[in-house]
This record gives structure tokens, sequence and C-alpha cells, in this order.
């Protein structure tokens, strides 16, 4: 379960580099940004609000964490930006480029979190320190430069 952030951005950005067409994409999106919001943050967004909203205390612990009522709150985020990055894949660029400051702002937020809890606390959970970490750097980058 741990993999699904880099199964997911790797699908995405395998069909993004190829060319491959979304059908109904955003007129104005390259096929890499398109999906990239769809399949990288999109539908992995979605899988994590899965995760924090239905299975909280196995996603705290795979991060190395205590249960939080956080994760609800985390859980709701991420099916917002879930929901936002599957509709901007077929909206455009204008909601593409909303979607990419809000996720930016959440995933490299939550990826700072991440770093100082592997220095300060050497946290090297799976979900700490692993695919997600890099994941959540990555997939805004790899959107950003998409948007450009």
């Amino acid at each position: 379960m741990a993999f699904v952030p880099l199964v997911l951005y790797v699908i995405a950005l395998v069909l993004g580099i190829a060319g491959v067409g979304l059908p109904g994409q955003g007129a104005d999106l390259s096929p890499l940004a398109a999906w990239m919001l769809l399949v990288s943050l999109g539908l992995n967004s979605l899988w994590a609000a899965l995760g924090h909203l239905m299975k909280s205390e196995e996603v705290a612990a795979s991060i190395g964490w205590a249960t939080s009522p956080f994760q609800k709150e985390v859980g709701a985020a991420n099916l917002g930006i879930g929901l936002a990055a599957v509709a901007a894949a077929f909206l455009g660029a204008g909601a593409g480029w909303a979607v990419f400051l809000v996720a930016a702002g959440f995933l490299w937020g939550a990826a700072t979190v991440h770093l100082l809890d592997m220095v300060r606390a050497r946290n090297f959970a799976i979900n700490n320190a692993g695919p997600i970490f890099w994941w959540d750097i990555l997939t805004p980058l790899t959107i950003l430069i998409a948007l450009l």
C-alpha cells in the first residue's frame, strides 16, 4: 500500500511523456499536466483520503505517529484536493493552476513536516520517509513544469 503513490506517479509520468492524450482533457493542458492532475494527484489524493478517513489507526502507525482526530481533517483535505485535481484535468489550465497552488502548499508543507520528523525523531517509517515523502515533493513539481 505504501507504494501506491509511486506507482500512480510513474503511470502518469509515462503516459504524459509519451504524449498520450487524456480523452476529454482540457484543451489547453499538455498530456503530462492532464495525467498528473488526474492520476498522480487526483487518484492518489482520493486514495489518501480513504486511508485517513477509514483506516486512521493503520495509517497513523504506518507513518510512525499516534492516531489523532487531525487525520480526519487531513483526509477531508485530501478528498477536496483529489476531487479538484480530477476536475482540473478536464477543465483546463486555469483550474490546473488553482489546484497546483493548493496542492503545492499542502504537499510541500507535508514533506517539510516529514523531513523534520526524520531529522528530529529519527522517524523513518515507510509512510513518513518512503514513497509518499518523495511523491509529496515530485508531484507538485512535475505539475508545475507541465503547466509552464
